[in-house]
């Protein structure tokens, strides 16, 4: 552990999250000058408090004690693919919730308010509607034109495609992880029955891998992948990524849930799933106001 790694993320996580030394002491229940050494890199936080300071800082344990906080200095835009379907489309709803508040969150969990949208004509529409040019969440929202499959601006990039509904807890931090990896495209992936393009990890260093070796993990793809600028080219081709040399696996952990909505069926299991959640355990997930606010888009006042 580097302390003066720590101390530095430390602070521009707190900027970021737009906290003051002695609002972020009053929190955690430290004095201004524990913070203060923090961030000089003079001291680390005691493990008995990193928990509850990762959750302010919006940020996973690992990254913080590793001052890994790279994703911070790019400038990661969002690529949401939609495709034209007879029965399930971004606005049709689950639960009282149109899909499109589903796909905008993933890309305001991971701090990505710059948003463009391949679609059909009827998604535009209905998107325009329901939340118009992303402004009130504090985002911006920008149609490509028709047929096209990419942003006119390269940059680094997370896309997201094929309708899919994700839930569990730290999402946040495997998006983190894969912003951070700049050295290949890196894909999301869990572990389930079915469903979804199956892949095999190494075990060491999460690589992508055609020829599995014993003690490689089998896990399935989520739809869900980062593109450093580099790799811009690979975007347009997403849905039909083949494995490149540079190809990595973020495994998200266990208790997550991932499927694609491609049907009546699975909106149906999904509003279920959603009203479970808010009459049983009180949970709304996938609130477009919350988040813009959790995650600073939009004032919390």
């Amino acid at each position: 552990m580097d302390p003066v790694k720590v101390g530095n993320a430390i602070k521009s996580l707190r900027t970021g999250a737009g906290y003051t030394q002695h609002q972020l002491a009053d929190l955690m229940g430290v004095t201004d000058q524990a913070v203060s050494k923090w961030e000089r890199g003079l001291s680390v936080p005691d493990v008995s408090i990193v928990t509850k300071l990762s959750v302010l800082l919006d940020v996973d344990v690992d990254n913080l004690l590793e001052g890994n906080v790279t994703y911070l200095e790019k400038t990661w835009q969002g690529l949401l693919i939609l495709n034209d379907s007879n029965d399930i489309f971004s606005g049709s709803e689950a639960y009282g919730k149109p899909l499109v508040y589903f796909y905008l969150s993933y890309f305001m969990l991971a701090g990505i308010g710059n948003i463009f949208i391949s679609c059909p004509e009827r998604d535009r529409k209905r998107i325009t509607e329901i939340v118009g040019d992303g402004s009130s969440y504090g985002i911006r929202l920008t149609f490509l034109k028709p047929g096209l499959k990419r942003p006119p601006i390269a940059g680094n990039t997370m896309v997201v495609y094929n309708n899919p509904f994700v839930y569990g807890p730290n999402l946040t931090k495997y998006f983190q992880r894969a912003m951070s990896r700049s050295n290949g495209i890196t894909v999301l992936t869990v572990e389930k029955a079915r469903g979804g393009s199956e892949i095999m990890v190494s075990y060491d260093n999460y690589k992508a891998v055609q020829f599995p070796h014993r003690g490689d993990i089998k896990q399935f793809c989520v739809p869900i992948v980062f593109f450093p600028s580099k790799y811009f080219a690979f975007v347009g081709c997403v849905e039909d990524l083949e494995k490149p040399d540079a190809l990595f696996a973020e495994p998200m952990g266990n208790g997550m849930i991932e499927y694609s909505i491609l049907d009546e069926d699975s909106l149906w299991d999904t509003s279920m799933f959603l009203r479970y959640l808010k009459n049983r355990m009180g949970k709304n997930i996938y609130d477009l106001s919350e988040i813009a606010k959790n995650r600073n888009f939009i004032s919390k006042d």
